[in-house]
């Protein structure tokens, strides 16, 4: 969702892929549409890059399963395979 968080993946050495940040989160309650994040701009990569895979990496919040719901509600026409991290 946030700069920031890329930091922490890339400590683990584990993901030699390409990133893209939202910019944040949806969140109805602090006024956070999707319009305001880059939703569009991951969606246009997918598209113009042919990516293969998108990790889904948003916390457990509420907000952040909205989010994910809503990039694979986006994506439902590529061809894109659309996994999560792991969570527990």
């Amino acid at each position: 969702a946030e700069p920031f968080d890329v930091v922490a993946l890339e400590k683990t050495g584990q993901f030699h892929g390409t990133y893209h940040v939202l910019g944040g989160l949806i969140s109805p309650i602090d006024n956070v549409t999707p319009e305001q994040l880059h939703i569009d701009a991951l969606v246009s990569r997918v598209k113009e890059d042919k990516v293969k895979e998108i990790i889904l990496a948003t916390n457990a919040s509420v907000e952040g399963e909205s989010t994910a719901l809503y990039i694979k509600q986006c994506l439902t026409d590529s061809k894109v395979k659309i996994s999560r991290l792991a969570q527990g």
